[in-house]
């Protein structure tokens, strides 16, 4: 088994968040994900390797929370290669990432310009003009009917083309349009029948500027004139 396939980065941000906050709401937005989405990660882990990860303990001295069990401390200290996966069962594919192209620009605020209207704020170094491809994991897409305060530094105005359901998968893919571009979103059944999200929807697409990763070999900067 591929324990790539298993676990991402948001899993071992969640866990270690737990580890501190012993809430799985405050965990979940330290992360800048909803307690949803917080529930169904932790449930796939839990599947994944064969045991519960966390424990919820009520009342108390400590007024209850969320602690994580031997398993998921073990995780947290020596990695998810160091707990064997004897027990383990099958668990559903990761979403597939959004694969991105677009020119970066330093200037004012690093961003990748996608098409002619899609600009993307990230966080990563590059030269000014230079062609980039990003990835964008379906996970780390809020998806809101309306602006909330938030850090995210991209907030992306779309419309919902297909609301997309597969047998077997706790996840729902949306296919929002933004602009020219298409994007995943992945989801829970809860947000979908809260949202009402279906096809013609007008929706908000949060992303943080840390979502946007880049992926692939660099290539020659595009020269454009001075700026005046």
């Amino acid at each position: 088994m591929n324990r790539t396939n298993l676990v991402t980065s948001t899993d071992v941000a969640l866990l270690r968040s737990l580890a501190r906050e012993r809430s799985l709401v405050d965990a979940s937005r330290r992360i800048g994900i909803s307690r949803d989405r917080a529930v169904y990660r932790i449930a796939r882990l839990e599947r994944a390797f064969g045991g519960p990860v966390v424990r919820s303990v009520r009342g108390g001295a400590g007024h209850g929370g969320t602690t994580l069990t031997a398993l998921g401390d073990r995780i947290v200290r020596g990695g998810f290669d160091s707990v064997e996966l004897l027990d383990a069962r099958p668990v559903t594919e990761l979403a597939t990432p959004n694969l991105l192209r677009g020119v970066y620009h330093r200037y004012p605020d690093p961003e990748v310009r996608v098409g002619r209207s899609l600009r993307l704020r990230v966080a990563f170094p590059a030269e000014d003009g230079e062609t980039v491809s990003l990835l964008l994991d379906p996970e780390a897409v809020i998806v809101a009917r309306r602006r909330f305060p938030s850090s995210a530094r991209n907030v992306l105005r779309g419309e919902v083309e297909s609301v997309r359901r597969t047998a077997g998968n706790p996840e729902v893919t949306i296919v929002v349009r933004c602009s020219a571009t298409r994007l995943r979103v992945a989801v829970t059944e809860e947000p979908v029948r809260q949202l009402g999200l279906r096809r013609g929807v007008a929706v908000l697409l949060y992303v943080k500027a840390t979502a946007l990763r880049r992926v692939g070999e660099r290539s020659s900067p595009i020269r454009e004139s001075p700026r005046s």
